[in-house]
């Protein structure tokens, strides 16, 4: 497996990350070169999010168990997280007044390395770089699926400032069928399920979307939360953990 970090530590970097240790890495995403410069320790750095991405889309469902023995719909809903989301590990989550509730979504990101338009699912690997942990942070009526669909925190409960915590780093080398995806708020789990019970596998929403808008390097696609959504207030530390990756960690502050 191979871990790429973005840090800061007398400006911003790139580096693989082994264990502790970062190798620097010169050139911008998503073509980096070795570099002769000393390795560095964790816990000299700043650890940013992983990639700044053009674009996030968001989509959902993608899990069988919010089904409920119906089946799928034809195709997800996508939703675009804007720039203004973007949230570096231990950034902190703004709750905003006005939406009855803000609420963690924990789920596995796909991070795009190569321009995809038109993609088929058996071409995506091509397209995609690795993957990351995101916190698809939510707000509105997620508590009544019926009126929130009717409200405006459809959309607009997905695009507040820091509402997409992504990290800590990609890992390159991963198979995203089955890992165990899970969020803990102050250290009590509420989410805990596997991406062996996804809709659609990362390759077939990267051919879904490349069909409606072209995917450019360092694009995510975060790709849908599993049971157990639940509400984020002012104080709390939310844990998002994907198998393989790590563990993205934010605190939560009134805006």
């Amino acid at each position: 497996m191979t871990k790429i970090i973005r840090y800061r530590l007398d400006g911003e970097h790139y580096g693989e990350l082994q264990g502790d240790e970062i190798t620097p890495l010169e050139g911008a995403f998503p073509d980096f070169t070795p570099t002769s410069r000393p390795t560095v320790r964790l816990d000299e750095v700043t650890v940013l999010a992983p990639v700044v991405p053009g674009k996030t889309i968001g989509v959902g469902p993608n899990y069988r168990a919010h089904l409920r023995g119906n089946p799928p719909p034809p195709r997800p809903h996508y939703w675009v997280k804007p720039a203004n989301t973007l949230l570096d590990p231990d950034g902190v989550i703004l709750i905003p007044e006005g939406p009855p509730t803000t609420c963690h979504e924990s789920e596995l990101a796909v991070v795009i390395g190569r321009t995809a338009r038109d993609v088929s699912a058996a071409d995506a690997a091509d397209h995609i770089f690795g993957y990351t942990c995101v916190n698809d942070v939510s707000a509105g009526l997620m508590h009544n699926p019926p009126e929130h669909l009717k409200s405006q925190y459809f959309v607009d409960g997905k695009i507040y400032d820091t509402f997409g915590p992504i990290g800590p780093w990609i890992e390159t080398h991963l198979d995203p069928s089955d890992l165990r995806v899970r969020c803990r708020v102050n250290g009590e789990t509420r989410q805990d399920h596997r991406t062996s019970d996804f809709i659609w596998t990362p390759a077939e929403l990267v051919e879904f979307i490349s069909h409606v808008v072209t995917l450019n390097p360092g694009d995510v696609i975060a790709t849908g939360s599993p049971p157990g959504v639940a509400p984020l207030k002012p104080g709390d530390i939310v844990e998002i953990e994907v198998e393989g990756i790590g563990v993205l960690r934010n605190t939560c502050r009134k805006r």
